[in-house]
C-alpha cells in the first residue's frame, strides 16, 4: 500500500484508516436498490498491517548528552556544573574528560577540560553532578545558566539496529528476529552505544539479519527487507 503518492504520511494514514494494535480498518460507502429507491450502505473492511522489518548494519554509533546548569567558583577557579539524570548515567560508556559548553547569552562556545562526575563533596548523599574547568580566558559569572554537551560513547563500524527495534536501551534487551522463511525468534542481545536512532549491538546480532521493528513505516513501500 503507498500513501506517499497521494500526500499521505505515516500519521495521516493512521488517522485516515484508524490503525489500533496493527490492525487498519476503514469504512466503503455505496448505495443498495431496494424498491425504487436507494438506500446509503456502509461496508466494514479490515486489513491488517504486519510490523515493519528492518536489516542490522554497520554503521558508526555516537552519543552526546546535553544537560543544563550554572557556573559555580571552587576553590578558587571557575567551574561549569551540571546535574547529571540518574536515568542518564547508563549512557556513560566512555568516561569523557572534555565538553562543549555554551553560556546562555554568553560568549561563543567553548571546551571545557577536566571533566569529573560525581556526587557533590558538599552533599555526598545528592545528585550527580558533571563539573569541568572554564578556561581563564572566558569571562564568565557565578550563577550564569549553561549548556553542557559531553560526548558519553563512541563505536566505530559497529552492529546497530534502530532503537525502536529494541525491547531496551541498556544492557541486556531483546529484539525479535525474522528468518528468510518469515519464522520469528525473540533473541537476548547486548546493547552498547545509544544514539537518538541507532543502538549498538555488541552480542547476539549479526549484521546482515533482520529484525521486526514496529514503529517503522510499515505504510510507505512496504517492510524493508522483507523477502
Amino acid at each position: 500500500m503507498r500513501l506517499r503518492r497521494h500526500g499521505l504520511g505515516r500519521a495521516a494514514a493512521a488517522a485516515l484508516f484508524g490503525v489500533v494494535g496493527g490492525v487498519a480498518s476503514w469504512a466503503v460507502l455505496g448505495t443498495a436498490q431496494q424498491g425504487a429507491s436507494s438506500v446509503p450502505v456502509q461496508e466494514q473492511r479490515e486489513n491488517r498491517v504486519e510490523p515493519a522489518v528492518v536489516t542490522a548494519r554497520t554503521a558508526d554509533v555516537s552519543s552526546v548528552l546535553t544537560m543544563e546548569g550554572s557556573v559555580a567558583k571552587e576553590s578558587g577557579r571557575y567551574v561549569a556544573r551540571a546535574t547529571v539524570a540518574p536515568a542518564h548515567l547508563y549512557r556513560f560508556i566512555d568516561a569523557p574528560s572534555t565538553a562543549r559548553v555554551k553560556i546562555v547569552d554568553g560568549p561563543e562556545p567553548f571546551t571545557c577540560g577536566g571533566v569529573l562526575i560525581g556526587a557533590d563533596p558538599s552533599d555526598p548523599a545528592g545528585d550527580v553532578l558533571l563539573t569541568c574547568s572554564i578556561p581563564a580566558s572566558v569571562k564568565v559569572f557565578p550563577g550564569l545558566p549553561l549548556k553542557v554537551a559531553v560526548e558519553t560513547g563512541n563505536a566505530a563500524n559497529a552492529v546497530t539496529v534502530p532503537v525502536s527495534a529494541l525491547s531496551g536501551t541498556t544492557g541486556s534487551a531483546h529484539v525479535t528476529v525474522v528468518d528468510g522463511q518469515g519464522v520469528r525468534e525473540r533473541r537476548e542481545v547486548t546493547v552498547g552505544v545509544v544514539s537518538g536512532v541507532l543502538a549498538q549491538v555488541t552480542h547476539g546480532l549479526k549484521a546482515g539479519e533482520k529484525v521486526q521493528d514496529p514503529v517503522a513505516d510499515a505504510f510507505v513501500d512496504g517492510a524493508e527487507g522483507a523477502g
